[in-house]
């Protein structure tokens, strides 16, 4: 009985990290295309399996050497995002509410390139389309 039993918990502890083995959490350098050069975008992933991804989005909005005081949406924002995928083929896909004074959708379209290194995708701001890389610090 008492095997039994240490082989039930040595099987679940098994499971759970067998969970948590996927090459891909951990953050990521964003670089949107045509974005100030001082901003530091990143994504930290903390739960991806084949449908879904979840994390925090940081978008920086930062006014960088300017001399003056930054407004309330010219700051490092960070939202939590969840994406989901139809397929493999599909990409991951995501919208998050950028700022509070003049609010912007901001959504993401992520492939995965190079297992548990990068992704590149689209991301739409507004009206705006950009290419996206996202890739590890």
């Amino acid at each position: 009985m008492m095997r039994r039993v240490l082989l039930g918990v040595l099987l679940a502890s098994c499971a759970v990290a067998a969970e948590d083995a996927t090459p891909w959490k951990g953050r990521y350098k964003l670089a949107i295309s045509n974005d100030a050069a001082w901003h530091n975008d990143a994504v930290e992933l903390e739960t991806v399996s084949v449908e879904e991804i979840e994390g925090v989005l940081e978008v920086d909005l930062g006014l960088g050497p300017e001399g003056r005081e930054p407004n309330a949406d010219e700051t490092l924002h960070k939202i939590k995002f969840k994406g989901r995928r139809a397929s493999d083929q599909d990409p991951y896909v995501a919208e998050v509410l950028v700022g509070s004074v003049q609010p912007r959708v901001y959504r993401f379209e992520l492939f995965p390139i190079e297992l548990g290194k990068s992704m590149a995708g689209v991301v739409t701001m507004g009206s705006k389309r950009a290419g996206a890389l996202v890739r590890r610090d």
